[in-house]
């Protein structure tokens, strides 16, 4: 089968591999139907995340089921389904507290060994372990272009906000405006706020925050933590979602909002350590909350969410390319000359 292959630092090819097969009694293989890169992706390319050279890269994927093991119960072959980015075994003690990604068992796919040693959905074909607990079946009616955000993505938006503890008739500051953010965007809407800034530097991701019912402000043209509280009577944002990684960009979101206010960062971590402001976080009495999405609990009710025409994901698709063509596509996102890339095997 073809897949895309993480052959060293900056370095990704397409190659012919074997097609991966059942092994364990839970585990379902998957025929890829649409594929993703993310952000995460480009964390691998850069080298910031251990690989071996061969491991077939990719964590957003939806597909048909082509087989299961003999203890899946929930799929059987011919059905739709999507994947969370990361498996959760459903019966260990976190899971039973509802903290799937903090599973005892959790991989993720694509990230290579050091992460669980998953093969990744860049690929025709992909085996999904603890199925059960680790997909969802896709209703009619919904696009494989719109279900697969919620196995990574627009999950992690919504948790973003949903921990940003918006109230109605806020005002909301999304830090970044990648697809995290622009989901961030979307999903914010859905608790009522008044005003949801966004903050980026590149104008095409801007406006189609500004599509989604974001203010966008410029961090090239205005200082962003001045333009927000100038626009506040000087007070600043009531919470704020962070979905870069960057320090500065967890710095900016921590100094925009007003005494009392929550920060939420979901974005990746571009550092291992960093100097904290703790006198500030006591002084004005805030909350910060940080980790990365707890997908399985989300699944379900974003798809009813997606199917009630309530959340759009798709809108933020940018170029549709075909497998064969993703070295291409990660040149293309690398260099922001993307929003979202699909791939389609």
């Amino acid at each position: 089968m073809k897949a895309l292959t993480f052959q060293g630092e900056g370095d990704v090819k397409i190659r012919e591999v074997p097609k991966p097969s059942v092994a364990a009694s839970n585990d379902a293989l998957i025929k890829v139907t649409l594929g993703a890169v993310c952000g995460s992706d480009l964390h691998i390319l850069h080298g910031h995340t251990p690989m071996n050279p061969g491991t077939i890269l990719g964590h957003e994927f939806v597909g048909v089921v082509e087989e299961v093991g003999p203890e899946v119960k929930r799929f059987k072959p011919g059905d739709r389904v999507v994947s969370s980015f990361f498996t959760s075994c459903g019966h260990c003690t976190l899971c039973r507290k509802g903290w799937f990604n903090q599973c005892v068992e959790k991989g993720t796919f694509g990230h290579g060994e050091y992460f669980g040693g998953l093969g990744g959905g860049q690929a025709d074909y992909v085996v999904v372990p603890n199925a059960d607990h680790t997909m969802e079946g896709i209703p009619d009616g919904i696009r494989d272009d719109q279900a697969i955000f919620v196995g990574d993505i627009l999950s992690t938006g919504f948790f973003g906000a949903e921990r940003a503890e918006i109230k109605p008739g806020d005002v909301v500051a999304i830090v970044g405006a990648g697809p995290v953010g622009l989901m961030a965007t979307m999903c914010a809407q859905l608790f009522g706020p008044a005003k949801v800034f966004v903050i980026d530097m590149v104008d095409a991701r801007l406006e189609i925050a500004q599509e989604l019912g974001g203010i966008p402000i410029n961090a090239k043209e205005v200082h962003p933590v001045g333009a927000i509280e100038s626009a506040t009577g000087g007070i600043g944002a009531d919470s704020s979602i962070e979905c870069v990684g960057l320090i500065s960009a967890i710095d900016t979101a921590i100094h925009c909002v007003r005494g009392g206010g929550t920060i939420s960062v979901v974005g990746v971590p571009s550092a291992v350590q960093a100097d904290f402001p703790y006198l500030r976080m006591w002084l004005k009495s805030l909350t910060f909350r940080a980790g990365w999405c707890n997908v399985q609990a989300y699944m379900r009710p974003l798809l009813e969410l997606i199917a009630a025409g309530r959340l759009r994901p798709e809108k933020i698709i940018s170029h549709r390319m075909k497998l064969e063509q993703a070295e291409e596509a990660y040149r293309m996102f690398d260099a922001r000359e993307a929003t979202k890339i699909v791939l389609t095997p």
